[in-house]
């Protein structure tokens, strides 16, 4: 009777831990620019419902997050990058990252040949 009490409870405690590491986490975002400008990022599900993750200073490094229940877009994740100094925008994408990954997001000096690259997390 003890061992059947016991393997109720590992198998409770099994599933209370498999349920908890199934909770959305965020992708993060990492950031690296090489334009001589400020740049605010946007993320937008195709090309609408766009969202500012921030500003990405002058050839500086910076992390961002996409939040897990906004990385769901059947047409594909954009950045929308808008160099402050220029008044313009370009954009970067699509992506479709999975739980556990990350993005890498590179902004070009050129911010038109800017990049984001998909990297596994775990």
């Amino acid at each position: 009777m003890r061992a059947l009490i016991a393997m109720a409870t590992i198998l409770v405690l099994g599933c209370h831990a498999a349920h908890q590491s199934d909770k959305p986490v965020p992708t993060p975002v990492l950031a690296r620019s090489y334009n001589q400008s400020p740049v605010d990022i946007y993320l937008l599900c195709g090309d609408h419902e766009a969202e500012w993750l921030g500003t990405l200073p002058e050839k500086a490094s910076n992390d961002f997050e996409i939040r897990a229940e906004r990385r769901r877009c059947a047409t594909g994740l954009n950045f929308f990058l808008y160099v402050r100094n220029f008044g313009r925008g370009y954009w970067v994408g699509p992506i479709k990252p999975d739980m556990y990954e990350a993005v890498y997001l590179v902004v070009e000096k050129y911010a038109g040949l800017s990049s984001a690259e998909i990297i596994d997390d775990r």
